[in-house]
């Protein structure tokens, strides 16, 4: 009897994607002609609000005071709190190469789908739309405030050229290390100068020395942002920006500490001051949780989709997330054949037939993956129970 209601309630959210097909496609087509960069997302988030409102959902925007943010929800009676996550911030330029567009467009599809189960089951479906995943900010903005407290999962799907149910998605933060010193005639009286540019190059080569030390996945680089504007002036500012990547978060805050030691001594040994700022917030490395993962596994090959090539997934805000609760974003192969994201050619591919269906079948896959979970409270403590195990 079990088995013949959730076989019920599959095929009712396979029907309800069915209808909305044509609606995950336009929006998908609205937001890739619209593209909108991190932060200034304005038409694409009042598209995919009016949409849910249409839904039924209950929305609130600028939500936690991020204005091309939104929640928007549907609940009945009591039961798992399942958190769909959109995006859909474009690249400068090149505009939708990184499939935002079918991001929002999937967790949209999927929301909507499992809704109309929750009469007879309980539980709370939401989507929140999470902007400026390109710039590191939305999520760890909304993570920061809160936004996921008292959810149980967090779900999304990546559009990529392979399938990839646990990417690899390591952290990174950006910072601005900035030396100040004393300008002085290069020629007539160097001595009475104190020269910034000497603190980044010796910063610079401080670094650089350290790299050998490091763990094996992590990465230093950056760039001489200052360095003086003229060669006969000794230079009394000097910035050196700096991008930290590691597998390991707890590692990674270790590496930006030693690094910050680098430039301490760098300002010692010239007699500089040292400042330094953030210049991109931390994107933690990604939490993976191997229940969601089955489960997805489990429903994409039900669908015929047994794809899962081991691939690097660069970084995302996902992963403050993933540290909050547990959370799926398997890349999810939406091409006929290779195609590299962040690149024109990914953008313009992603909109061809092929691509637009395959986006649909995303949202159907995350739906009945939400209604594995919502089915069976156990699953949901049994994802929880990793969690805390991997602390």
């Amino acid at each position: 009897m079990r088995e013949e209601v959730f076989m019920e309630r599959k095929q009712k959210i396979n029907c309800e994607i069915d209808s909305i097909s044509d609606d995950l496609k336009a929006m998908a087509r609205y937001l890739y002609e619209n593209p909108e960069t991190a932060m200034t997302e304005r038409k694409g988030c009042a598209y995919i609000v009016a949409y849910l409102r249409k839904q039924g959902f209950q929305v609130e925007e600028n939500y936690l005071g991020m204005e091309t943010a939104f929640k928007a929800i549907k609940r009945s009676g009591k039961g798992p709190r399942l958190a769909f996550l959109a995006e859909y911030d474009a690249l400068p330029e090149i505009g939708h190469a990184c499939g935002h567009h079918m991001i929002a467009a999937m967790s949209c599809g999927a929301a909507v789908g499992l809704a109309e189960v929750l009469d007879t089951l309980g539980g709370e479906v939401a989507v929140f739309g999470t902007p400026a995943e390109e710039t590191g900010e939305g999520k760890v903005f909304l993570t920061e405030r809160g936004a996921f407290c008292g959810y149980d999962l967090a779900l999304m799907l990546h559009p990529a050229s392979v399938t990839t149910l646990c990417p690899k998605l390591i952290g990174i933060g950006g910072i601005d290390f900035h030396f100040t010193g004393k300008a002085a005639h290069a020629g007539s009286a160097p001595f009475d100068g104190i020269n910034a540019l000497d603190a980044v190059v010796l910063f610079y080569v401080g670094v650089s020395t350290l790299r050998q030390q490091l763990k094996d996945g992590t990465r230093i680089h950056g760039i001489v942002l200052k360095g003086g504007s003229a060669a006969n002036v000794i230079p009394d500012q000097g910035t050196l920006r700096l991008e930290i990547r590691s597998e390991e978060q707890t590692y990674f805050d270790e590496v930006v500490q030693k690094v910050i030691l680098c430039a301490k001594g760098a300002a010692t040994a010239t007699g500089c001051e040292l400042s330094y700022d953030w210049f991109e917030p931390v994107c933690k490395g990604m939490k993976h949780n191997g229940v969601l993962r089955d489960v997805v596994k489990a429903v994409m090959a039900e669908l015929g989709d047994c794809e899962d090539i081991p691939e690097d997934g660069g970084s995302s805000d996902v992963g403050n997330v993933s540290w909050e609760l547990p959370t799926l974003e398997p890349q999810y192969r939406i091409f006929e054949k290779p195609c590299m994201a962040h690149n024109i050619a990914f953008a313009k591919n992603s909109m061809l037939p092929y691509g637009m269906e395959r986006m649909v079948k995303g949202a159907r896959i995350l739906a009945l993956t939400g209604l594995r979970f919502l089915e069976d409270s156990a699953l949901v403590e049994a994802a929880w129970e990793e969690f805390r195990r991997k602390g």
